[in-house]
This record gives C-alpha cells, sequence and structure tokens, in this order.
C-alpha cells in the first residue's frame, strides 16, 4: 500500500512539474527595474546560483527544459533579456550585446548575487562572452551554445535553411515542432507593449547582424572557464566555433552530434547531462601530451 501510494506521489509530482508555465509563471515571476527597463525573472530551485540566457527573440519559456533539469541542483535565475520576452524595450535606437550584459551585471547587483555559473544559447552566449570581457569577477563557469564572437554580417553564419527550414518527413521535426512554434510567437504573446513589437524585432535582428565584434585579442584576455557547445550543423561554421574554442584561454568543446542550432530541442538530455558534468567539476588545464611525462 505504502509502495502505491508513494507511486502516486511521484507522479503527481511529475506531472505537476510538467504543468509548470515557464516565463508566465506568477508564483515566481518577478520584475525589478534594471537602468532603463523593467527586466522580467524568474528562480527555481536552490543552491549555487545559476543564471540562463535565452537565444534572440526568445524568452524565459524556450529554457524551459534546462530550468527543469538545472534547478534540481541550482538556483535557477532564468531573465528575460531587454526588448524581449516579458523584458520591455527602451527608447534607446539601438540594442547591443554589450548593453544586455550590463543589462545583467545591473541584476546580479540588485539581487546581490556576487558570482554565479552562466548557460547561454545562442545571443544568450553573445551576452556572456561580452559580461566576461566587462564583469569577469561575477562569472564563475559559463557554458555557451551556438554563439558567435562576430556579427552575422563578417559571414560567420551558413544559410537559414540549415537551422529552421526542416524537413516535414524528418523524425525531429515532430519533436522540435511545437517548441519551434511556441518560439515563433513569443512577441506576439508576451511583449509587454505590442506596439513596440515591430521595432524591438528590428533592433534585435539588427544587434545580431552587426554584433557582437570581439577581437582576437580580446577573447584571449577572457580568464573565466567556457564550455564551447555547438551542434554540427549549427546555423555558424564550424570554423568560427572552433576559433572562438581555441582564443579562450580556459575553454572546453562539446559539438552535439546530429543537431543543429537549436540542439536542445534535438538532443535535451545529452545536451543538459553534459551541461551538468562540466559545471559539477573544476576546470583544469590538459596538455595534450601530459600522460606520456
Amino acid at each position: 500500500m505504502k509502495a502505491f501510494i508513494f507511486s502516486i506521489l511521484v507522479c503527481w509530482a511529475a506531472v505537476a512539474h510538467a504543468q509548470i508555465r515557464y516565463g508566465s509563471n506568477p508564483a515566481v515571476g518577478k520584475r525589478i527595474q534594471v537602468g532603463d527597463i523593467s527586466m522580467y525573472y524568474e528562480t527555481y530551485g536552490k543552491g549555487e546560483p545559476l543564471i540562463l540566457l535565452h537565444g534572440g527573440y526568445g524568452s524565459i519559456e524556450t529554457m524551459g527544459g534546462m530550468i527543469a533539469a538545472f534547478s534540481k541542483k541550482y538556483q535557477v535565475l532564468a531573465v528575460d533579456s531587454r526588448s524581449q520576452g516579458r523584458t520591455t524595450d527602451s527608447d534607446a535606437k539601438e540594442l547591443t550585446y554589450a548593453q544586455m550584459a550590463l543589462d545583467v551585471n545591473g541584476l546580479m547587483d540588485l539581487l546581490q548575487i556576487k558570482k554565479a555559473k552562466f548557460v547561454g544559447w545562442s545571443d544568450g552566449g553573445d551576452i556572456a562572452l561580452e559580461l566576461a570581457l566587462i564583469h569577469p569577477e561575477k562569472m564563475d563557469k559559463a557554458v555557451i551554445m551556438g554563439a558567435n564572437f562576430l556579427g552575422e554580417s563578417k559571414g560567420v553564419a551558413l544559410t537559414m535553411d540549415t537551422t529552421w527550414k526542416m524537413n516535414s518527413t524528418d523524425p525531429l521535426f515532430a519533436k522540435t515542432r511545437k517548441p519551434l512554434a511556441q518560439y515563433f510567437s513569443t512577441y506576439e504573446r508576451l511583449a509587454p507593449d505590442k506596439t513596440k513589437i515591430a521595432a524591438s524585432k528590428k533592433k534585435v535582428a539588427d544587434n545580431a547582424f552587426n554584433n557582437p565584434n570581439i577581437s582576437l585579442v580580446q577573447l584571449n584576455s577572457i580568464q573565466v572557464p567556457f564550455l564551447v557547445m555547438a551542434g554540427d550543423h549549427d546555423m555558424f561554421t564550424i570554423d568560427h566555433t572552433i576559433a572562438l574554442y581555441k582564443n579562450l584561454p580556459r575553454a572546453s568543446l562539446y559539438i552535439v552530434p546530429d543537431a543543429t542550432h537549436i540542439s536542445p530541442f534535438e538532443e535535451p538530455e545529452l545536451v543538459h547531462s553534459e551541461i551538468l558534468r562540466y559545471l559539477a567539476k573544476p576546470y583544469r588545464k590538459l596538455d595534450a601530451l601530459y600522460f606520456w611525462r
């Protein structure tokens, strides 16, 4: 009887967890004024702080799988970036990753978070790189997925067909169709000011085209440990990803097989387990020939 009751409780807990509306959860969602924007964020779990940064045009809800996986071990702070999700836009004419990194730093100061681990997907990874340049003392370790250190105008991205236009007969299409449909309707559903949607989308697009502009010298100055992740068919060229890895002095590399720019949707178990493995262990700089000595 006890075993039966326990099984019911486990099932009930699993269902309750699955019904959490990440990114639209009034039980944990909060707002805080950071400079000229009202930033929306949600907090889950207990333990060491882990800050999640979503991709361009997205929101906290695109990171729902990660929140569920990571909040079992960390206190996960998921944020909506400037001009995206439920965070407001400003009257500024342009948007940059450097500004969004300053927003994250401001949020940490207001919440009295001295240091945290970071996981950034796509644009979120670019924000993490910018933060490592201006406030490395705030970062313990960082994981970046599908990130770039030069804007798309520099020819670092492949054609969009590689990632976003999937063959309807591909089994991955059924797996990713729902989260992608949700992703592409984010602004229409969540934007706090619907009159600014067009302007906000243009800012995000212009930012991705022109930014970031991080030099190799700057990358080489970063001492924060980074795990550079990408799908082997990511929208950013593998050469660009390798250059990012090679020029971060304390970097590790993980290429997700048979995956695109949306590897957390395509291979969530693989991506989540690797991130947790990396974050759990101390950084160790390896020498390729150490075992011969």
